[in-house]
Order: structure tokens, then C-alpha cells, then sequence
């Protein structure tokens, strides 16, 4: 019965931590060497009587975009006419679009010049439309964005004379959409 009794009583110091000396030893050991990272105080601040609780944040980032697609070259007649392109802009923001020509600016009575004199020239008119909206000023024009916009290029030209120099007339029809 004697033994018996030391083996109770054993069981009982060591499930009150009078046998856990050996994991505090080594902890001690260890504390002043170099490296070792002691653990970090615990954070009861969040718990009470009812339990505990903590908040984790929750997010994502979408980042501006803008696509332009469409838009194929534009080759006018010398028997003059209009002559259309498609082109569209998707966004996910509201955006600003300006538009321009190389040769006249935010001017719409526009012209074509000579590749190699450019004091010849041709008048045009361009008109731009946005689908559902209707015409769209050349320069800065505010749109809601957070969508496919749809738009015609409308390019006219009067017929050309029979004196008209020869050669290649060009001009560039510009498209910026920013933020």
C-alpha cells in the first residue's frame, strides 16, 4: 500500500507541474544565446468571461483599366464621300476621352496634306458618335465608364479636281482615354 500511495502522489505533482522544471531549464539555457527569439507575450485584451474574439480584415484591389479596340484605317476616295470605322473603349472607372486630329488639332473641318508638300491639302469633316449618346465633340469629354463604349469615326471629303497634285495625303484621328 505504501508504493501505491508514492505512485499517487507522483501522478499528482506532475499533473500540477511540479515535474515540468526540465522544459523551463532548457527554455533558461537557451534565452541568452544568440538567436533565440523568446516567445512573445500573450494579448488577453480581446477575452473575457464570455470567450474571446478578433477581426481579420478582409479586401481586394481592383486597378484601373482601359481597352480600345477597333478602329481600321480610314482610306477616303478622290470621287470624295464619307467613309466609317467602329471603335470601343472598355472601361471599369468613369474616364475622360480626347480626341484630336495630327493636322488641325480639336478642330472637326479637318484636312488630308501632301506626304512630301504640305501645302496641299484636302478638306474633311470628321464626326465621331457614341452609340446611344450621340455626337461627341473633338477635345476633352467626360464619360460615366464602367462599360463598353461603342463608336463610329465619320470621315467626308469633297471630290478632288483633276488638277489636284498627286501622291499620298494623310492625317491621324487620335484617341485618348485616361482617367
Amino acid at each position: 500500500m505504501n508504493k501505491m500511495t508514492q505512485a499517487v502522489l507522483a501522478a499528482l505533482a506532475l499533473s500540477f507541474g511540479f515535474g515540468s522544471t526540465a522544459v523551463y531549464a532548457e527554455d533558461a539555457e537557451t534565452s541568452g544565446r544568440p538567436g533565440h527569439n523568446p516567445k512573445p507575450p500573450i494579448n488577453w485584451s480581446k477575452c473575457n468571461t464570455l470567450g474571446c474574439e478578433k477581426e481579420i480584415p478582409i479586401s481586394l484591389k481592383i486597378n484601373k483599366k482601359c481597352i480600345l479596340t477597333g478602329g481600321n484605317a480610314i482610306v477616303l476616295s478622290a470621287a470624295g464621300g464619307t467613309q466609317n470605322t467602329n471603335y470601343s473603349i472598355t472601361t471599369n472607372t468613369p474616364y475622360v476621352l480626347n480626341l484630336q486630329t495630327a493636322n488641325a488639332g480639336i478642330n472637326n473641318a479637318t484636312f488630308v496634306k501632301h506626304e512630301t508638300d504640305p501645302s496641299e491639302t484636302i478638306s474633311t469633316t470628321i464626326v465621331t458618335t457614341k452609340q446611344g449618346a450621340g455626337a461627341v465633340p473633338l477635345g476633352n469629354s467626360s464619360h460615366a465608364g464602367q462599360a463598353v463604349d461603342n463608336y463610329t469615326l465619320s470621315v467626308t471629303n469633297a471630290a478632288v479636281g483633276a488638277t489636284q497634285l498627286a501622291g499620298n495625303y494623310t492625317d491621324s484621328y487620335l484617341i485618348k482615354a485616361y482617367y
